[in-house]
């Protein structure tokens, strides 16, 4: 028997281990971040531009090349075609042709000019969607650490009530405390009890959201380890200004913009300058030339194509091509006056969250000596009960204040970084 017990035992440990050795590793900011590079959707969509971008490469070297085509035709009719008179039942005939475009007006050229700009384009439209979406991973990775902190803070709530509501009922038992008193104990348990499954339930969600972010399934989620910290802080608005202009992908995306829109303006403008096209062709037909024979042909020209007026198409595209440019322009300036008081915001943003981090720090340790006095206090029967369990709850409100403004401190440096365009290679020291 005593075998038989101790090898279920063996197989239970065995299984209990395979188990822990099969669930996912837990997860910390650095691999969270290249997670998201790697699998956010809308990233993955995103890089797609990048293959639009070779697609456009492609079609631009194109027009260096001639256009070969071929053909061919078997048909079958009854009529007289042939010199002699006789019926001719049928006739067959092959071709091939070799165009190259010459001068195209300026068109061909300025679409090859547009190719790098394209890629540009594209690429630093990924480099900013990057930028945002590890800006947004930090905010969601370390709210997962937040609620977990609120967590831990409002366990030690129900621990602290749990432990003075069997405080309050011994008491009551050798006549040192009323039932009011106990009453009172334990609803304030009961609160705290109920704050701390709503703390639960929005850890839980918080954690869906991040996965889902990651793009890691329901049944692979991980743990999420690290810590709410201070991070620190170096540089001035005026460095961060600099770096920004450097930096940020979505202003240097509106300057190639721009330089995508001149190229844009000469491709419309060639609609009305001349073109020139060289061209060979050759082909074969049986009959040839309604003689009862078999021959081939070639043929090669040279063609110039001068517009005259084409019914002010080309002056309207023109035009409207203009006016994107300026617009282009325009995005340019904005995004320029908008990063600077981005720059300007975001270390408002940290001097302030700063300054409310160092006084939810003070509140913490008041609370703590608040709560010290009181529980002496009623120890030796000088403070009333009422004055112990708000101590007790300012206790729990001021760590909660604390470890939000220490999350909101670290976003607000954060939001700087993405302001900067330097989140990705930021870590935090």
């Amino acid at each position: 028997m005593n075998k038989k017990l101790a090898g279920f035992l063996a197989a239970a440990l065995c299984a209990v281990t395979s188990a822990a050795s099969a669930a996912p590793p837990p997860i910390d900011i650095g691999e969270a971040v290249q997670l998201t590079l790697k699998d956010n959707a809308a990233l993955r969509s995103l890089r797609q531009e990048l293959v639009k971008a070779q697609a456009f490469k492609l079609q631009a070297d194109g027009t260096l090349l001639p256009s070969v085509s071929a053909g061919g035709t078997i048909d079958t009719q009854r009529e007289p075609q042939t010199t002699d008179g006789s019926d001719r039942s049928g006739s067959r005939s092959a071709n091939a042709t070799l165009e190259q475009v010459i001068y195209s007006g300026g068109k061909n050229s300025a679409q090859r000019a547009q190719s790098p700009q394209v890629k540009t384009i594209a690429e630093m439209a990924v480099a900013d969607g990057e930028n945002s979406a590890v800006g947004e991973l930090y905010a969601r990775f370390y709210d997962v650490l937040l609620k977990k902190k609120q967590i831990e803070a409002e366990l030690d709530a129900v621990a602290t009530s749990e432990l003075h509501l069997r405080q309050v009922t011994q008491m009551a038992e050798l006549g040192l405390a009323n039932k009011l008193e106990v009453i009172r104990a334990g609803q304030q348990l009961a609160t705290n009890t109920a704050n701390l499954a709503t703390a639960r339930g929005l850890h839980e969600t918080s954690v869906i959201s991040l996965m889902n972010y990651m793009a890691i399934e329901p049944q692979q989620r991980r743990e999420v380890v690290g810590e709410l910290y201070e991070p620190a802080i170096s540089g001035d608005r005026m460095e961060s200004l600099a770096l920004a202009e450097k930096f940020r992908a979505d202003r240097l995306q509106l300057q190639e913009q721009l330089r995508y829109q001149e190229n844009q303006i000469k491709i419309e403008r060639s609609g009305m300058l001349p073109k020139v096209t060289a061209g060979l062709s050759s082909g074969w037909s049986n009959p040839y030339r309604q003689q009862d024979r078999s021959s081939d042909s070639w043929r090669a020209e040279v063609s110039l194509a001068v517009p005259i007026f084409d019914r002010n198409v080309t002056r309207s595209a023109v035009i409207s091509a203009r006016a994107v440019r300026e617009q282009d322009q325009i995005a340019l300036e904005q995004k320029t006056l908008d990063i600077k008081s981005e720059v300007e915001t975001a270390w408002s943003d940290i001097e302030t969250s700063l300054r409310s981090l160092r006084a939810s720090e003070k509140a913490l340790e008041l609370a703590k000596e608040t709560l010290r006095l009181a529980e002496v206090g009623y120890r030796e029967g000088v403070t009333p009960q009422l004055d112990l369990l708000d101590a007790q709850s300012s206790l729990t409100l001021a760590q909660l204040e604390y470890n939000r403004a220490q999350y909101s401190h670290l976003i607000a440096v954060v939001a700087l970084k993405v302001t900067e365009g330097t989140v990705i290679q930021w870590n935090g020291k």
